[in-house]
């Protein structure tokens, strides 16, 4: 059995919360054994399973996370689902050990696991756990079916960020509004919640609502998974300000979609973000916005933006595959080849 120890997954729309309830769906379909619990039933539980029964915590739960290893007790793999650390938003790649935050450093040291998204959290885990532990890496499954015919110019971006720091949509909008000027034909629709930061939001409404917009950034909220796939599809451009993707599921789908991409870079981004299917990544909100008026300003470039984006969109990922590269890899390890607290000891000091 695997348990799963995550958020609500019928809570707030996030990519962790998403990326937990598709595969968690994919495998139920599959018939794999696996159950939900919450961070409330988790210790009770923990007491009375299998021994071949693996625990899954969302990184969301770091604090408690050391705890759910001493409740364990060693009969059972408790293994971190590691979405992202906290660290990674404020120093990004180049995170040092230093930079880390206790209860960051604790959980890396003591989990017998890791679940990835990507190729970057991979080497995140790495670094800080070191290469001998035993990571599973399931890239997510995509909504997207296959490509679409973008509208041509001009631009009608969409930004699929919940409003938080984290997004950088309050930076964007802020050089969006000195750098726009009236004759600039470009729209930009943001989907995401308003419930997560509610002063941040606050602050992202009151920018989104600057006279010199003149009623060209709409904010629509939150939306399903689909509804948002539609939204995407009738739009010409993603735009991400956000200043680190531990994978980037609104880039993939995007890819996927065949849009062209502006983005920032931070995370796994690049890896998604690719020049040749009509992408572009810079370095910081301002340039965001200077990338993105140009293509305002250029209906050619946008254009051939487009078409690259289609000629190179990527294929579509059910997230029944999902579920099956994360079965095979949890597999591979057996009781004796997960980690256990003991084994990590030397680390305890940092070293």
């Amino acid at each position: 059995m695997h348990w799963f120890i995550v958020p609500d997954l019928d809570g707030p729309i996030t990519g962790g919360t998403l990326f937990n309830r598709m595969l968690i769906e994919a495998l139920r379909e599959s018939g794999t054994a696996c159950n939900v619990l919450s961070l409330a039933q988790a210790p009770a539980v923990l007491t009375r399973v299998a021994p071949r029964d693996t625990f899954w915590v969302d990184s969301l739960y770091l604090d408690a996370f050391p705890g759910l290893v001493r409740a364990a007790a060693g009969t059972v793999p408790v293994a971190l689902v590691a979405h992202y650390l906290p660290s990674l938003i404020v120093h990004g790649g180049g995170t040092s050990l230093a930079d880390l935050t206790r209860a960051e450093a604790e959980a890396l040291r003591v989990a017998a696991g890791f679940l990835v998204p990507s190729p970057f959290m991979r080497q995140i885990v790495e670094r800080f756990a070191g290469a001998q532990c035993p990571i599973v890496h399931v890239e997510p499954g995509r909504l997207a079916r296959g490509g679409v015919a973008s509208p041509a110019p001009p631009v009608r971006a969409v930004m699929v960020a919940n409003l938080v720091p984290g997004k950088g949509v309050v930076p964007f909008l802020a050089s969006l509004a000195e750098q726009i000027s009236a004759t600039d034909d470009v729209h930009l629709t943001i989907v995401g919640g308003s419930a997560l930061d509610p002063p941040y939001a606050e602050r992202c409404q009151r920018l989104g609502a600057d006279r010199r917009f003149d009623g060209r950034v709409v904010f629509e909220g939150v939306l399903s998974p689909v509804q948002t796939m539609a939204r995407m599809e009738t739009s010409n451009v993603l735009i991400s300000s956000s200043v680190m993707e531990s994978y980037g599921m609104a880039l993939a789908e995007a890819r996927t979609l065949g849009l062209p991409i502006v983005a920032v870079d931070g995370g796994n981004v690049a890896a998604l973000v690719a020049p040749r299917a009509g992408g572009e990544v810079v370095s910081n909100a301002e340039d965001l916005v200077t990338a993105c008026l140009a293509l305002a300003r250029d209906p050619a470039e946008h254009r051939l933006r487009i078409e690259r984006a289609r000629a190179h969109a990527l294929p579509a990922r059910p997230w029944a595959l999902a579920a099956r590269d994360f079965v095979a890899q949890a597999a591979s390890f057996s009781g004796t080849s997960w980690r256990t607290c003991a084994e990590t000891e030397p680390c305890c000091d940092g070293r």
